[in-house]
């Protein structure tokens, strides 16, 4: 966390004392995306499925061809759940979150040029069975990019984050049986540039 302030706070210098800057653009995205099952008692089946696709560009130009800003963010979802319970408490949770924020300077001919780029993402599933007979399984697949690109006459910089992830669980038990199945994963990426 302190990087990440440390490197805003260079970069609101930077953006702030930085008179010939012809460019300036920011972009944030939040997802989030929940999946619930939950069986109680009785003979009961259910199921659940939730696919996501995210794509966020923006792109500025100075005047005579004299810099380039683009950003750009992509994220791929999916999230299925199945439960089966006779009698049975049964559960499925699915949680998912992703921030991103992107934020560039970017000045005319061969003036200073900035980004900053965060990502941050969490996802965590959990299945439960507990009493009677019951099964249940999950899985949820995550590929999210987030790619900033800044040129001008003083040269190019670039930078990109890609998290590709899957979490499978599955869970079965008798009468009497209770069981937990419990994964989390969390990624936080900062990256932070500037050409003087």
């Amino acid at each position: 966390m302190s990087k990440l302030i440390a490197a805003s706070m260079v970069f609101v210098l930077l953006a702030g004392s930085s008179v010939l800057a012809d460019l300036v653009q920011d972009q944030y995205t939040g997802v989030g995306l929940t999946n619930t099952i939950a069986l109680l008692n009785g003979e009961q089946h259910a199921g659940s499925m939730q696919n996501l696709v995210v794509d966020n560009a923006q792109c500025a130009t100075g005047l005579c061809g004299g810099g380039l800003a683009e950003e750009v963010f992509f994220a791929s979802i999916g999230q299925s759940g199945n439960a089966f319970g006779e009698c049975g408490l049964v559960d499925v949770i699915q949680i998912l979150g992703i921030d991103g924020m992107q934020a560039q300077t970017v000045g005319d001919g061969v003036a200073p040029k900035a980004q900053l780029q965060t990502l941050d993402f969490v996802a965590g599933q959990a299945l439960g069975k507990a009493d009677g007979f019951g099964a249940a399984d999950a899985i949820q697949t995550i590929v999210v990019n987030e790619a900033q690109a800044a040129n001008n006459a003083g040269g190019t910089m670039t930078e990109s984050a890609t998290i590709m992830g899957m979490q499978t669980a599955t869970t079965y038990g008798q009468p009497g049986a209770t069981n937990i199945v419990d994964g989390t994963m969390h990624v936080t990426t900062a990256q932070s540039q500037a050409a003087l």
